[in-house]
């Protein structure tokens, strides 16, 4: 309910101090621009919540097709490199192919948000490690950083909805807290895994794990 309330308070407030005196063109638009703003965080935390209800249900449906775990990770890793040029930050790749079987969609979106959290999350000309590896049942994807790290104990927290390890910055960003439980929502219902270790000031390691076509 807090994450509900809040931005419904800064868009109450703005738009009873606005409507309080007459106000400028620019200054009606600034209002504006933070509601719009606001409402946009709304929407998507609240499609947020309705995915892990449908992952919570079983509802959420897994189209499974047979794909190269590798292929997938190179073209997520490629459409975030605008933004870790942006905060220069280097992005490394080692991709073996890795033949895994479930939805390429929602496993696309595991792996961009694991790596834009090791982008965000780092530190000027720091660098972000993204490989893949196979075995006879399993494929496997890492996203390495050497950025800000998680203290040990935000560590067994941080698939929880709505946790922040990082609080002040993850709300300045608009994050809500619930990327990596979605993450994990996702991971569980392909059968696979999702871990991580981290030391703070030298970085943080996530694997992901998925089950081969032959396996799932």
């Amino acid at each position: 309910s807090h994450e509900l309330r809040t931005p419904l308070a800064v868009m109450i407030s703005e738009a009873q101090t606005t409507l309080a005196r007459p106000r400028s063109e620019a200054e009606y638009r600034e209002t504006v621009e933070t509601c719009l703003t606001t409402a946009q965080q709304m929407r998507k935390l609240t499609e947020s919540l309705l995915e892990l209800a449908r992952y919570d249900s079983g509802q959420e449906n897994i189209h499974r097709t047979s794909f190269d775990l590798a292929d997938l990770t190179g073209d997520a890793a490629g459409l975030l490199e605008p933004l870790a040029a942006e905060r220069n930050v280097r992005v490394e790749t080692a991709l073996v192919s890795a033949p895994a079987s479930g939805d390429a969609d929602r496993i696309r979106q595991v792996i961009i948000n694991l790596v834009s959290n090791a982008i965000y999350y780092n530190k000027p000309h720091g660098y972000v490690r993204v490989s893949s590896r196979h075995t006879s049942s399993e494929a496997i994807v890492v996203v390495e950083d050497n950025g800000l790290g998680i203290p040990a104990e935000d560590l067994p927290n941080i698939f929880k909805r709505f946790y922040r390890a990082d609080k002040s910055r993850s709300r300045a960003g608009g994050n809500s807290g619930l990327g990596l439980a979605i993450c994990k929502a996702i991971v569980d219902a392909h059968g696979g895994q999702i871990t991580v270790t981290s030391k703070v000031g030298e970085g943080t390691t996530f694997a992901l794990t998925l089950p081969a076509p032959n396996k799932a």
